[in-house]
């Protein structure tokens, strides 16, 4: 079992008894995009809403690796998108959620994660900011790779590899995205060598380069993904 809930602020996610925050996820969806845009661009620099969209997904990856961190535990957080609450750190962006939505999980709950948090978060903010689906998702999985890579989990070890079949993907999408960011490489290699198949546009913020996982870097560049 989950140890203790404080293990969620490495994935900067917060479970307390009454969350608040500027907004929520689902306000992100609708009338709060440009607001998010708006926040995002004050506090990373971001030139576009494309630009703002991918960092924020970035940082959402950290919540999707949350919610699969505590499924590997055999727990699970069900609580609404409008249950999801954005707050400003000293870190970032991290997310507030209220405890009295986490429960033992269930076999299906691998789709519930998917089909409540994932696609329809990427759906509706790649065709908000224009931005493609492909790049959102990748956003997502560096930090599920990365979580994967440090947990020891039986059920763990399941989860990923159902992850990483077509099944639990479709209808939304035919095959599996997060195997499609292996491009034909194993769990160890992509952990080892971590590369993007995408660019997340990080550079593009000021001062910015390409980062060194980025297909657009120099293959010296690149660093083990830990």
């Amino acid at each position: 079992m989950v140890h203790n809930l404080e293990d969620l602020k490495q994935f900067q996610v917060y479970v307390v008894s009454e969350p608040s925050g500027f907004m929520t996820v689902s306000g992100c969806l609708s009338n709060d995009f440009d607001n998010l845009m708006t926040s995002m661009s004050i506090s990373t620099g971001s030139p576009t809403s494309a630009v703002a969209t991918s960092v924020f997904m970035r940082r959402y990856g950290f919540f999707i690796s949350a919610q699969l961190y505590l499924k590997a535990f055999n727990k699970v957080w069900d609580g609404g998108l409008a249950n999801i609450h954005l707050v400003q750190t000293e870190t970032g962006l991290a997310f507030q959620i209220d405890k009295r939505f986490i429960r033992d999980s269930q076999p299906d709950d691998l789709i519930l994660l998917l089909k409540k948090y994932g696609h329809p978060v990427v759906n509706t903010l790649s065709k908000k900011a224009n931005i493609s689906k492909i790049i959102l998702w990748e956003n997502i999985w560096g930090y599920v790779l990365w979580m994967y890579g440090f947990i020891d989990s039986e059920q763990a070890k399941i989860d990923l590899t159902v992850l990483l079949e077509d099944d639990i993907w479709q209808p939304e999408v035919r095959r599996s995205m997060f195997k499609k960011f292996l491009n034909g490489r194993s769990l160890i290699d992509a952990t080892q060598d971590y590369q993007r198949v995408t660019c997340c546009l990080y550079k593009e913020l000021p001062e910015n380069d390409a980062c060194p996982y980025c297909p657009n870097a120099k293959s010296q560049n690149r660093k083990p993904l830990n």
